[in-house]
């Protein structure tokens, strides 16, 4: 009770911190599995192994889009289920989220692993990163369900209010994969096959760790027999409250494979690895946006079901000041040290060359994103999903593909990196127009209901 009247009453901003930098933090660790591998690869395997994990990149978006579903759906029913005292289903929300997710994983491995040929030619394989791309792939594939998993596990320790035990459920394995790209790439000159069995690894002890911390008490879940009875209405539920997260994730994906198409097309494996190493700095810009909004979902939740809706939209405006604060950080950073970010990847003179221009282009308008990525997740923490899939369809597929093949007939291979900034400004107007109508609809019901409460259907 102590917990759920804090969310009502305590200072604001400090709680803010407390759930949001750990989850951002979190998402960052994640995105270094994909970085690290880039790094070492770029620096000891070659231009050509780097466009090969470059062309894998999709599938940590498949994978993450299951994972997300199952893990940001079922906390989001376990921090509604908490504040009503209803342990018994706080335990079916997380046993219904990991058979869910136990199940897409294996089915997605199945499907990856039968199909890797054709899957490697729809993500724009080169010839010459395709043996690179294979062995990676392969292995990669194998760590589905171990990717999926500790993404459960993470979120399901955070909204049990241990945000930073949540953040290092994920640590372990990023460290872990650090060490063994070390060790693997750079030590036993294992090439691309050694950083995906170093991801796969620091997925696995990531997976383990979790697990420990639910199996022995350290969460709000109360592990019985009960837990694991599988129910068709919770599932359904779960999956249609996560489900914004699959759109995004996959979305994502599909936008990779139009990249490297494209990037292929205009100028081959350099542009290719160009990609590479702008969508890796882009991961620095997402995560810590997408935290943010993940740590605000119980203070968002908690205040929405008790109609406090003054405080629902503070924590919005609060919660995006500091999203655009941190994202303006890395923007300075990248538009100052294109050079130097570039050179960290191991790049070659030519990446040099279009690499520069097309990093500050690509990031021209980046600070805006902490405001449009806090938006999307902060409808479906008041269980209004609509808006984020409107906005994540518009931005990541109705405006930015088309604007990926118009763009260069006019600026060439330029016009592909500035097809990002264009589609997120659009977004931008559209998300403004949301948040500005969701406040008048809930400061209505302020002026006609008062206090009454407006709880999710």
């Amino acid at each position: 009770m102590k917990e759920r009247n804090d969310f009502s009453t305590g200072k604001l901003f400090p709680m803010i911190l407390k759930y949001s930098v750990p989850a951002a933090i979190s998402l960052l660790i994640t995105a270094i599995y994909n970085i690290v591998d880039r790094v070492f690869v770029g620096n000891f395997n070659g231009t050509s192994a780097l466009a090969g994990l470059s062309i894998c990149f999709p599938l940590f978006y498949m994978m993450m889009a299951f994972g997300l579903t199952c893990s940001a759906g079922g906390s989001s029913l376990f921090s509604l289920f908490a504040g009503k005292g209803e342990q018994q289903n706080m335990n079916r929300a997380f046993g219904n989220s990991l058979i869910l997710v136990v199940v897409f994983e294996l089915l997605l491995t199945a499907f990856l692993l039968l199909f890797a040929d054709p899957i490697l030619q729809v993500f724009g394989v080169t010839e010459t990163a395709y043996e690179y791309a294979l062995a990676y792939y392969r292995i990669v594939a194998l760590g589905c369900l171990f990717q999926g998993l500790s993404q459960v596990f993470c979120d399901f320790v955070r909204v049990s209010g241990k945000p930073i035990m949540g953040m290092c459920v994920t640590a372990i394995g990023a460290v872990t994969n650090i060490i063994l790209d070390a060790v693997f790439v750079a030590g036993l000159d294992w090439g691309v096959t050694g950083a995906a069995w170093a991801t796969v690894i620091g997925q696995l002890l990531s997976t383990l760790f979790g697990a420990y911390l639910v199996w022995k008490g350290h969460t709000k879940v109360e592990i019985s027999r009960d837990t694991f009875a599988l129910d068709a209405w919770l599932s359904r539920t779960i999956i249609s409250c996560g489900f914004a997260f699959w759109i995004a994730q996959m979305a994502m994906g599909l936008i990779s494979l139009v990249y490297n198409s494209q990037l292929g097309q205009y100028g081959g494996d350099t542009a290719i690895s160009v990609y590479a190493v702008v969508s890796s700095m882009m991961t620095f810009v997402i995560m810590p946006a997408s935290g943010i909004s993940q740590g605000i979902q119980p203070i968002v939740g908690n205040n929405f079901g008790a109609g406090n809706y003054k405080r629902v939209m503070a924590t919005l405006y609060q919660a995006s000041a500091f999203s655009v604060a941190i994202t303006c950080v890395i923007w300075v950073i990248v538009m100052v040290f294109p050079e130097a970010i570039r050179a960290a990847f191991g790049a070659s003179e030519d990446m040099m060359a279009i690499g520069v221009p097309d990093v500050r282009a690509n990031f021209c308008i980046t600070p805006i994103l902490g405001f449009v990525m806090l938006v999307t997740t902060f409808f479906q923490s008041i269980a209004k999903p609509a808006p984020s899939i409107v906005i994540t369809f518009l931005r990541q597929i109705l405006f930015l593909i088309p604007l990926i093949y118009i763009l260069p007939l006019v600026w060439d291979i330029n016009g592909i990196f500035m097809a990002q900034p264009v589609s997120d400004a659009l977004a931008l107007i559209i998300s403004i127009f949301f948040v500005v109508r969701e406040k008048r609809h809930l400061y209505g019901l302020l002026n006609h209901k008062g206090e009454a409460s407006l709880m999710p259907s």
